[in-house]
């Protein structure tokens, strides 16, 4: 690992650091996801980053440099590395005590729209990915856009669990939303 990763890998644990320290101020939770579905979204999350920065599996195929291991593409990985973990701790921010790691319904949920949330309806994930893209360019190698394929994957199927809980609690405002604002990437999807 070069430098630059290992300044990405900093980013993750300044973003890490915010959620632990925010993440008692939230409202109680009035329903959850099951541990089941916790567990496999966070075993696709934990698999997409160790293919990002493990070594250990840049064999074969999934080692080939895709990205040049240079200055150049070092500060552009984490200048996208910054701006994914920047946007994700705004929409956090932005969530404030809506928040939850976990699929969930709050008391008194609010239906947020402002901030980052006029551009995606999950921005957290939107900035997860983009800064796992910063991070798979300090790295270079081809074995980082598989496992940001499986974070994007996981990502939209907890997605799709979330709104079927917005849809529900929501049953004017989030359709409106859901047409006006796109899922993940701005503009796109």
């Amino acid at each position: 690992m070069n430098i630059y990763t290992y300044i990405t890998i900093f980013l993750w644990l300044v973003l890490f650091t915010y959620w632990f320290i925010n993440a008692r101020k939230v409202k109680a939770a009035v329903q959850v996801q099951s541990k089941v579905s916790r567990y496999i979204y966070l075993s696709f999350l934990i698999l997409g980053f160790a293919l990002v920065y493990c070594p250990a599996f840049g064999w074969g195929v999934l080692g080939e440099q895709i990205f040049p291991a240079n200055q150049l593409t070092g500060i552009i990985g984490v200048i996208v590395c910054l701006g994914g973990i920047s946007f994700a701790i705004w929409a956090r921010k932005t969530l404030g005590n809506n928040w939850s790691g976990e699929v969930t319904l709050k008391q008194e949920h609010e239906l947020i729209q402002t901030g980052p949330y006029r551009f995606v309806r999950h921005p957290i994930y939107t900035g997860f990915e983009t800064a796992l893209m910063g991070a798979i360019i300090t790295v270079g190698q081809l074995k980082g856009l598989l496992g940001l394929s499986i974070i994007f994957v996981n990502h939209y199927f907890k997605t799709r669990m979330e709104e079927e809980i917005m849809y529900k609690q929501f049953p004017v405002q989030y359709p409106a939303y859901a047409k006006r604002v796109k899922r993940l990437i701005p503009f796109i999807f």
